[in-house]
């Protein structure tokens, strides 16, 4: 079997990332994810790839590895994408050099990309008398990273043996991410009295103690990052969401309630912060998710990655993904990816397909060469 010419696997590549974009997977569309689940299962077969479908907690995920629960190197992606009001960012469109649609730059290329990589090496190993089981890399796409991934990588990831994993899911043409932020995402929620509003002297307007409280949270956090580096690393606190009494405008509301995205680095203790938060405010403090920092140590795999990729720089990204199930369990690991201009979860969403094109080649040369060092 031969590989395809270069100009037509970039073809290939806009092609699928198209077909793949078409399908709404949105968690709040449960049978398109499994669609979506369902095109790619198709995909393999047709192209004679041996894989594994898992369906947790109704999230399916496929597994395409080269021996039973075993790969060398895992290659992890995503095909659920964030929700979106304007359906028409599901019909994909180029423009200035751009590929444009939900899920082009998070992660629908990368699922093409993981795809007609390993067909391609596949191919090689079968043109040579091998088989699957002589493939080095393997794939892992999930349909839950948007919403946490526990049902994806999270629960898969413990019947897989690897030694390396490389997440499509971030990152840039000069960036390799060896660290993300861990996750602590909280609700507070303030009581009061309610009164009618024509007599607010009766009662006590829970929004204000919220206030309060929220003015002892900023002290906590944003008076610390006066004195923080330009770049960023270190704790911050987002109220992302408020909801204060029960709808009516003649009453003072009894009750307010907001939700908090903290995101904290390495160097902060997650328990810490939120016995900090507790003994600051009188709201209740509940907590809604925990997630670890991703950071990886330094790996012959991180080197050979970095001389493949231009000696690209080795750094941090403020985000988080599935990578974070990786440190959990001591598997070392990096995220690559290819250029959105940060467009990621908006209108604008776009891959600029130069980078794609350049992602794929060094990637492949990558595995040519962990094959060579595997053996």
């Amino acid at each position: 079997m031969k590989t395809l010419p270069e100009n037509q696997i970039h073809l290939e590549l806009i092609e699928l990332t198209k077909k793949l974009i078409r399908i709404p997977s949105t968690s709040s569309r449960r049978d398109d994810i499994h669609q979506c689940a369902d095109f790619i299962s198709q995909w393999l077969k047709a192209n004679n790839i041996d894989f594994d479908r898992h369906s947790i907690n109704d999230v399916p995920s496929i597994s395409v590895l080269p021996q039973p629960g075993n790969a060398p190197l895992l290659v992890m992606s995503h095909f659920d994408v964030v929700e979106v009001k304007n359906t028409e960012l599901f019909e994909p469109w180029i423009e200035n050099g751009c590929l444009f649609g939900r899920g082009s730059i998070d992660d629908k290329y990368a699922v093409a990309l993981s795809l007609i990589l390993f067909r391609e090496h596949l191919n090689v190993i079968k043109s040579g008398g091998g088989n699957q089981q002589d493939m080095q890399f393997g794939l892992l796409l999930s349909g839950d990273e948007e919403t946490g991934g526990a049902n994806g990588v999270g629960a898969l990831i413990d019947s897989i043996s690897t030694d390396f994993c490389i997440a499509i899911d971030g990152g840039g043409p000069e960036l390799i991410v060896d660290k993300e932020k861990g996750i602590l995402q909280l609700k507070i929620t303030a009581t009061g009295k309610a009164s009618h509003g024509a007599r607010p002297w009766l009662g006590e307007n829970a929004f204000d103690n919220l206030v309060q409280d929220y003015r002892e949270l900023q002290t906590i956090f944003f008076e610390q990052a006066k004195d923080e580096p330009s770049d960023h690393w270190y704790k911050t606190m987002v109220l992302s969401n408020l909801t204060v009494g029960n709808g009516s405008i003649n009453v003072v509301p009894d009750r307010a309630e907001a939700l908090l995205d903290i995101r904290y680095t390495e160097h902060d203790d997650p328990d810490a912060i939120l016995a900090s938060i507790e003994r600051s405010i009188k709201s209740k403090v509940e907590i809604l998710a925990k997630e670890p920092v991703f950071a990886t140590g330094p790996s012959s795999n991180i080197d050979l990655l970095v001389r493949n990729f231009d000696n690209a720089i080795v750094g941090f990204e403020h985000g988080a993904s599935d990578a974070r199930y990786l440190s959990q369990r001591g598997i070392p690991g990096v995220i690559v990816g290819a250029e959105g201009n940060t467009s990621q979860h908006t209108e604008n969403e776009h891959i600029v397909l130069s980078s794609l094109y350049q992602l794929y080649d060094r990637l492949d040369t990558f595995f040519h060469e962990f094959d060579k060092e595997v053996k």
